[in-house]
């Protein structure tokens, strides 16, 4: 397995993490039954340049890294200028050499990717992400809750992140292919200083430097990688995130850290695939997501909320 360290990128509930290159963003406007329906989700060949990297129905050459840089932007996104929802729910879990794993909390939400083609038969995209951490009976919102480490009331921000722009450059990623299913775990490991200084921030904050790693696998179907008229197909995906403690679950230099798991799903139809109180939770808290391929301008991210939400609480 091969791991990137992508430098100083501050954290944030993201499925897809990388940003490798900034530039300008799509001027495309949909309007939200558009997107409620599908639109923007699982897009066809009649919109698309790039014909020369298309591959066919009779073969693909994932060691080609033009055409390899075309089946993640199929899988993971799309090839065509358009948008892409990806929905997804898991469970927040903490470790500690002495008290063992618990379950803490849930995650849920819906990221969003504005992708295009660019320049030397790559594909560039900015990610947003926007959803609230979760009671793990309901899966509703929570305020608050009782951290099992401590016993102390925890009280959680938002979910929001981007944005965060990427470039899909042509190289050899190492997909796995079985009969008509393939697979693509992408590995990242961040090293970055701490935005909350542990001698200010003495519960929040757990030292000066944090490390994470983020495993995600994209899963779809060889047939409809290979189907020249579909830019960007089905895709399931799973996340397993190693993290230290986020701030407001207020642990401080505890030993220990958080295990994310969640899956999630490439959205085709918004009705069907994403539950209708979550649609209404994002419309509430950022109008527009749906419909606008640029939510907002300024970059937010967990770390940075907490900071500006909070004060210090001493241990």
């Amino acid at each position: 397995m091969n791991l990137k360290n992508h430098g100083k990128i501050e954290p944030v509930l993201l499925n897809t993490i990388g940003i490798l290159y900034r530039g300008s963003i799509l001027k495309n406007t949909y309007n939200r039954r558009q997107v409620i329906g599908g639109m923007g989700a699982l897009t066809t060949l009649s919109q698309i340049g790039h014909s020369e990297a298309l591959f066919t129905n009779q073969q693909i050459d994932l060691n080609d890294p033009v055409q390899n840089a075309l089946a993640y932007a199929k899988l993971v996104g799309t090839a065509d200028r358009s948008m892409v929802h990806i929905y997804y729910k898991g469970t927040i879990f903490g470790m500690s050499p002495e008290e063992g794993v618990k379950p803490m909390i849930g995650n849920t939400g819906v990221l969003k990717g504005v992708w295009k083609p660019w320049i030397n038969d790559s594909y560039y995209y900015t990610l947003y992400d926007v959803g609230y951490f979760s009671d793990l009976e309901t899966d509703l919102p929570i305020e608050e809750y009782e951290n099992p480490f401590t016993g102390e009331i925890n009280r959680p921000v938002k979910i929001v992140g981007g944005p965060f722009d990427r470039v899909i450059k042509p190289e050899v990623r190492p997909f796995k292919v079985r009969e008509n299913e393939l697979w693509l775990d992408e590995p990242a490991y961040l090293n970055f200083v701490n935005k909350l200084d542990p001698k200010v921030w003495t519960k929040a904050s757990t030292g000066e430097k944090l490390s994470f790693l983020y495993v995600e696998t994209y899963h779809g179907n060889l047939s409809d990688l290979m189907n020249p008229e579909m830019m960007s197909i089905p895709m399931t995906i799973t996340s397993t995130h190693n993290t230290s403690w986020y701030p407001f679950f207020l642990m401080g230099k505890r030993p220990g850290g958080h295990y994310w798991q969640s899956v999630g799903k490439k959205v085709e139809n918004f009705e069907s695939d994403v539950p209708e109180h979550l649609i209404r939770y994002i419309e509430n808290e950022s109008p527009g997501y749906f419909e606008s391929e640029k939510p907002w301008k300024k970059r937010k991210g967990t770390f940075q909320a907490y900071k500006e939400e909070r004060e210090p609480i001493k241990g």
